[in-house]
């Protein structure tokens, strides 16, 4: 059960734990599994709203409030639906889930309830920590996916430490197999050829993601290296603001916003560094994505980015909110183009090896059958 909805690799505006949520469940074991998606998302118009995806069943069931007669209503008709399903474990991701999750299994008698935690809680509104301390005694387990996460509920929630599991990001290491040609991404950028392109993938939804500490490296690399272009792609309320930023800076010339795009992968096979300048997070798909093409990444050292980022191995890892430290890695890479290409294939390596979707997958697994073998 997730408050948003899944994503498919093939619809737009995916999310991190959308698309996490997809690849696990669709993945499954369909002899031993029957996985169904309930999506809370209160929007009518969803990639998948309703239906079956190859053996996995998806359901919509918007819900804008987790009190009133309409919620209620949903709680009835989703615990009549565990009951009549069968239903042994709830598996919740995100707080509105949490919430009715842990109600549901409850009403229904679901043995097994399992939640998540994919960030370092800077949305998490305080009324939620509460509840799920009062909730957390019937909660089997909470799936972490990095350690540093562990450490924060730790810390936070009090949850006790066997009740965590830390389970890594899996990534679709098809969609990187293939070299991309980024003639036609640069002709539709009216960059040339002999310049280098050092991006970040990020959206615009909150000033955590520190899109003003990368423009402020920007301005700095340019000013010694002025062939540069920084590429930033994503979307969301404050794209406006940082635009204006950039023309303000004196750089909007070299910054391009690229908005939301379906073609990440060719996008970041041909950067030349990948930048990652978020000041608080949780495990990132974005630096997961960057190794996989082979880039070096620069990051912050916040929540899961050092479980990722091997120092000076697979790229740069950096103070947040530290323009000066950002730039200096930015102009040291891309005048040691050898180390950079070395540090590429070290991050590649990397996820090729811990960072598979069987591999997650075959994790979860792990933990529904020793839960299903425990229960009572």
């Amino acid at each position: 059960m997730i408050d948003t909805n899944i994503s498919p690799p093939d619809t737009p505006f995916k999310g991190g734990t959308e698309s996490q949520l997809y690849m696990l469940a669709s993945s499954l074991s369909p002899i031993i599994f029957k996985p169904i998606v309930v999506q809370l998302s209160r929007f009518k118009s969803l990639p998948v709203a309703a239906g079956n995806v190859g053996a996995l069943k998806v359901l919509h069931f918007p819900t804008s409030r987790l009190y009133g007669l309409q919620c209620l209503h949903d709680l009835r008709r989703l615990s009549h639906l565990a009951n009549s399903e069968g239903v042994d474990i709830i598996h919740t991701f995100f707080e509105k889930s949490e919430v009715m999750g842990w109600l549901i299994a409850r009403l229904s008698g679901i043995p097994i309830w399992i939640t998540s935690r994919r960030d370092m809680g800077f949305k998490r509104k305080k009324i939620y920590d509460g509840l799920f301390r009062f909730a957390a005694k019937d909660c089997k387990r909470c799936i972490a996916n990095s350690y540093a996460i562990k450490d924060q509920l730790l810390q936070r929630e009090g949850l006790p430490e066997e009740k965590i599991e830390v389970i890594y990001n899996g990534l679709d290491f098809s969609r990187f197999q293939n070299p991309f040609n980024g003639q036609n991404l640069r002709k539709n950028l009216g960059i040339e050829d002999h310049r280098p392109l050092v991006g970040m993938v990020a959206n615009f939804y909150l000033e955590i993601k520190g899109h003003r500490y990368f423009m402020e490296a920007a301005k700095i690399v340019l000013n010694k290296l002025p062939n540069v272009e920084f590429l930033l792609i994503g979307d969301g309320t404050l794209r406006h603001l940082y635009e204006e930023m950039a023309f303000k800076m004196g750089i909007g010339a070299r910054v391009h916003f690229l908005g939301k795009r379906q073609d990440i992968p060719n996008i970041l096979s041909n950067l030349n560094i990948s930048v990652l300048s978020s000041i608080s997070e949780g495990l990132s798909n974005v630096i997961l994505e960057s190794m996989a093409a082979g880039r070096p990444v620069i990051a912050t050292r916040v929540g899961g980015n050092s479980e990722l980022v091997v120092d000076e191995i697979t790229g740069y890892l950096i103070p947040p909110a530290d323009s000066s430290a950002m730039d200096e890695a930015i102009i040291g890479l891309l005048q040691n183009p050898d180390k950079a290409k070395a540090m590429g294939a070290a991050g590649r390596k990397v996820v090729q090896e811990k960072f598979t979707v069987e591999g997650m997958v075959r994790k979860y697994e792990e933990v529904y059958f020793s839960l299903l073998k425990n229960r009572g």
